[in-house]
């Protein structure tokens, strides 16, 4: 009846066709198979996949749940017959769920810090479904990175390498356990590198991707279409301001600065001058006089900026050879030195060059 009322349709519309017979269609029934025999069919899958590159990647992704007493009450009880008081503690917690990467094949596992910052006890899912306890080795909150280990061998790692570079419009694919529903995998490109986000540590040099990222992404991979490690997932604006496809993943190239030393040190050991600094667009009136370069806006007492000579307003823009542009490039390129490096600095003093040799101090820890 369905063909006939199609059929009728079409042939109103002087465009009726008469209906092959099914040994005409390209798609024939399957023949019922023999008693016995073990014939099946064999799969057939598109040329255009991502599959193997994902694969290679897919099994050094985990679950990470943390946990964390929010707090604890305490309960009276009685017991005995002269009614004793007993006051035990009633505990509440709240738990949070997210993504990590194994980074060796010894049980190393890298993630976000902000997922774990306030954990009383961290578990870890690998993707065989076992479970495991870990613990923090190492975190760098200045880059929301932290590294932890579970007791376990012979695990699928994943290679982070320096050289892993993105472009705006290169193809990326996210990985990681979004609400907790499984492994998953979305797609996208790169929107932008090295995106400063307002309110976020100047270490923090963002690639952004329209890649799907959802509460339980942060920490887990992102790759390119060959299956190369080239960030992990850690932000993504929230849908309450209106945004759409606007991610943030750590970039390889600073992973591959950070991880090592995390794993080696517990944390990041960087260089530091012990100034305040800033765009010369903040200082017009020195901005018409210089093109280039950054203001030094404080000097700490007892720094080596201190005990040098460096003077707040002098205008930083060479290190070590390199010119600078703004602040973020003077911090990064000082903070990559190690502690003891002789640096010559050339500044711009009431008009002047100047060139000032400093030793660099290592980077207190500030959250101390």
């Amino acid at each position: 009846m369905l063909l006939c009322a199609v059929g009728g349709l079409l042939f109103g519309l002087g465009l009726f066709r008469a209906v092959p017979a099914l040994s005409d269609l390209a798609i024939l029934p399957k023949a019922p198979a023999q008693a016995g025999s073990s014939t099946s069919v064999k799969k057939r899958y598109s040329k255009h996949s991502y599959h193997d590159g994902i694969m290679k990647v897919a099994p050094s992704v985990v679950s990470i749940y943390s946990s964390e007493t929010i707090y604890k009450s305490p309960v009276r009880s009685f017991e005995g017959q002269e009614q004793t008081p007993v006051i035990a503690p009633r505990e509440r917690r709240s738990t949070s769920q997210g993504s990590g990467l194994i980074i060796d094949k010894s049980g190393h596992i890298l993630t976000n810090w902000h997922l774990i910052e306030a954990a009383d006890e961290i578990n870890i899912v690998l993707s065989d479904g076992s479970l495991h306890v870990a613990q923090v080795i190492g975190k760098d909150i200045e880059t929301d990175l932290v590294v932890v280990k579970i007791e376990a061998s012979d695990l699928p790692a994943v290679e982070i390498r320096p050289d892993a570079g993105l472009r705006v419009g290169d193809i990326v694919l996210a990985i990681g356990n979004p609400f907790g529903v499984g492994q998953t995998v979305t797609q996208g490109i790169v929107s932008a590198t090295a995106r400063r986000v307002a309110g976020t540590s100047a270490w923090q040099n963002f690639v952004q991707i329209d890649a799907a990222i959802n509460p339980g992404n942060s920490g887990g991979a992102l790759i390119n279409p060959e299956g190369e490690l080239v960030g992990i997932n850690t932000a993504v604006f929230l849908r309450d301001n209106g945004a759409e496809g606007i991610g943030f993943a750590i970039p390889a190239e600073l992973l591959a600065s950070v991880v090592p030393q995390l794993v080696k040190n517990g944390y990041v050991i960087r260089g530091w001058l012990g100034i305040g600094a800033d765009n010369l667009q903040m200082f017009p009136g020195i901005n018409r006089e210089v093109d280039r370069g950054a203001v030094i806006t404080a000097v700490l007492e007892g720094s080596p900026a201190h005990a040098n000579g460096l003077l707040p307003f002098d205008v930083v823009i060479e290190v070590a050879g390199q010119a600078i542009s703004n602040a973020t490039e003077l911090l990064l390129l000082v903070s990559g030195l190690p502690p003891g490096t002789q640096v010559p600095l050339v500044v711009l003093r009431n008009g002047q060059s100047v060139t000032i040799s400093v030793e660099l101090f290592e980077r207190p820890d500030f959250e101390q």
